[in-house]
């Protein structure tokens, strides 16, 4: 099994922390995760050339979504981890949503895959919360993903440099708790049909 993770904060902080806690639990599995923070890739904007990836079922940019693709393609799993910003998604993973819309277009089949999103937001949960359902309802489930485990983590804005706040601020009661849950619910094989 392969899991691909994928950090969209703009910067390092919570998001990728809950990442790398959940490439420890990966690990202890035995199972294999890479981990891809969107920060340190070249992805351009999505520019709606549908006149190109309509016919070609490709996009025509030449940047490192080339090899994400490749790396979603070749993922059975996935985790999304991201800041809110506004009840939406930073910029920098709507372009990573726009420029999947590819596999829309392709008519990819991700029925067999699985994924857990992660949002973590200074704001009080149930708004934390708007951006998750964002990301699950508009991005995984029209590109036919599964999301089997799902969550909203409150943290705070400013670090001051303790890149592990989010396990130590005390707003979320559990946490490593429910982020073995999620772990655990990504690791099961599917059943045989």
């Amino acid at each position: 099994m392969k899991i691909l993770s994928v950090c969209g904060s703009p910067r390092k902080g919570n998001s990728e922390a809950v990442l790398n806690r959940l490439k420890q639990i990966f690990e202890k599995k035995g199972i294999e995760n890479e981990i891809i923070l969107l920060r340190e890739k070249n992805i351009e904007r999505c520019d709606g050339c549908i006149e190109y990836c309509n016919k070609n079922l490709d996009c025509q940019k030449k940047d490192d979504m080339l090899e994400i693709f490749e790396k979603i393609k070749n993922a059975d799993r996935y985790v999304f981890v991201l800041p809110n910003y506004f009840k939406m998604p930073p910029g920098i993973f709507k372009n990573f949503i726009d420029r999947c819309s590819i596999f829309y277009t392709a008519h990819t089949d991700f029925s067999k895959k699985r994924a857990v999103v992660v949002i973590v937001g200074a704001d009080v949960t149930k708004e934390i919360d708007v951006c998750l359902k964002n990301i699950c309802d508009n991005f995984c489930k029209t590109l036919g993903i599964p999301v089997v485990a799902k969550k909203s983590f409150r943290s705070r804005s400013e670090l001051k440099g303790n890149y592990n706040d989010i396990f130590e601020n005390n707003l979320n009661k559990n946490i490593d708790k429910e982020i073995e849950k999620m772990a655990d619910e990504l690791c099961k094989k599917l059943p045989k049909k």
